[in-house]
């Protein structure tokens, strides 16, 4: 006879192995905190090494501290903005790969595809946002 396992007794699936991207450092920088933790959880699952801001000037002050790949940023963060400090963060690291998200997707998207900066509308599936994530750092990593 088989015994019946209940969800609390059966044993948990085996964890994805990390990806390639387990050097890879993301920043991501959200005034909602309760988004910015989900979607920092998220993206550490995915096997990035992943640092949270709640404002543009605390990002600011964490890019000068540490090279980061990726700044994944809320557009409207209160004080300064995510297209100001997409601006300092790459001044600060040339290299830098940056992915936009916002509420108010019709104006954003507007203003980042000319500058052909990926843009993540709000609410987001959290695989699109590892999607978009992997897509900014390969088109980086390409040129």
């Amino acid at each position: 006879m088989t015994p019946i396992l209940s969800l609390w007794t059966q044993p948990e699936p085996a964890k994805k192995s990390a990806p390639k991207c387990l050097s890879q450092r993301v920043l991501v920088v959200e005034d909602e905190l309760l988004l910015g933790e989900i979607a920092a959880e998220t993206l550490t699952d995915a096997g990035y090494e992943v640092f949270t801001a709640a404002s543009a000037e605390e990002a600011e002050v964490m890019l000068r501290d540490m090279s980061v790949d990726l700044l994944f940023t809320d557009v409207d963060l209160g004080g300064q903005n995510g297209f100001e400090l997409a601006q300092t963060a790459l001044s600060l690291q040339p290299l830098l790969s940056i992915v936009f998200t916002s509420g108010r997707s019709r104006i954003c998207y507007g203003m980042c595809r000319p500058l052909k900066v990926p843009f993540l509308a709000k609410p987001y599936r959290l695989a699109d946002l590892v999607e978009t994530v992997e897509r900014a750092l390969r088109a980086t990593t390409t040129q």
